[in-house]
């Protein structure tokens, strides 16, 4: 009996390395929702660069000055670039909503979920994750965006003066 056990996680762990290996080589997408997204190390030097006012609630857009000298040249945001809102509802903060880029990234959310190399996540006041959020709810409105590079304040950040 132990040896009938020991001969079935074999063959299970070989099956899951002949998957996995599989995906590797054809180039499947991961089936788990990754998220890598980080509340930025350095948030006391970025800007504010835009507001969304709406009544009682409004949204403050920030950048670090360096990814704004970038938009405003036309370049691509590059991989590490972290956008920032800070959200107030009924006049009082609710949350951060960071929007961050990384190489390759898009190959961790299925091709119909994809914006690019983007990944999304709410933050609490002391930069720590939300667990109620999702990130899906941030990438269904992100994704009809690509001609941005799925961005939506692209035309404020190039607009932005200090």
């Amino acid at each position: 009996m132990f040896r009938s056990r020991t001969n079935t996680l074999k063959r299970l762990l070989i099956a899951s390395l002949v998957v996995a290996l599989a995906a590797t080589a054809f180039d499947l997408p991961a089936l788990a929702q990754v998220n890598r997204t980080t509340f930025p190390k350095n948030f006391d030097k970025y800007v504010r660069y835009a507001t969304y006012n709406r009544g009682s609630s409004w949204n403050d857009a920030f950048a670090t000055p360096e990814t704004l000298a970038i938009a405003k040249s036309g370049k691509p945001l590059p991989p590490g670039t972290q956008l920032v809102l800070r959200i107030h509802i009924d006049n009082k903060f609710f949350s951060y909503f960071v929007m961050e880029k990384g190489v390759d990234w898009g190959r961790d959310v299925l091709e119909d979920k994809r914006t690019g190399d983007w990944h999304f996540q709410e933050f609490d006041a002391n930069g720590q994750v939300k667990r109620s959020a999702f990130a899906e709810r941030c990438e269904s409105c992100h994704s009809g965006r690509a001609v941005n590079d799925y961005m939506y304040t692209i035309d404020r950040m190039r607009d932005y003066l200090p």
